[in-house]
């Protein structure tokens, strides 16, 4: 509360549609058509962001780089997120206007990337071989 004892107003937000038209994100959030623009600009960066990890994963597989290591890590955490906010936005669609939308079919499965999970594997284990796995 102010000096007046009123509650501060918080301030509108707004974002581009995908038709490049401002709207506040109320609205944006309840339009069945702008929800369903936003799922499929969702679904286009997953695509995207998997099919860059794949080319990451090869390229470390090639070659250790830490800065290629860091993207994949980073492109991981970012795809199991995005694709968990898309299924949730896709639940939501559904509820609001019926409009049922599979992600199985247009995102292709992703459990977190192998080669990440194999060098972070390898890392742990040199770790515990260096101090006889011994803690104190």
């Amino acid at each position: 509360m102010d000096s007046k004892g009123e509650s501060p107003r918080q301030p509108r937000q707004f974002r581009l549609s995908s038709t490049g038209d401002v709207v506040n994100s109320e609205e944006a959030d309840n339009n069945p058509v702008l929800m369903e623009a936003r799922l499929t600009e969702m679904i286009v960066s997953l695509q995207q962001l998997i099919k860059t990890n794949e080319q990451l994963e090869e390229a470390l597989c090639e070659t250790m780089d830490e800065d290629l290591l860091q993207a994949l890590k980073e492109n991981d955490e970012l795809i199991l997120r995005r694709r968990r906010a898309a299924a949730v936005l896709a639940a939501k669609l559904h509820e609001r206007s019926g409009v049922d939308i599979s992600l199985s079919d247009k995102v292709p499965p992703y459990a977190g990337s192998s080669v990440l999970k194999r060098i972070e594997d390898t890392r742990r284990e040199k770790g515990e071989g260096r101090d006889g796995g011994m803690y104190l």
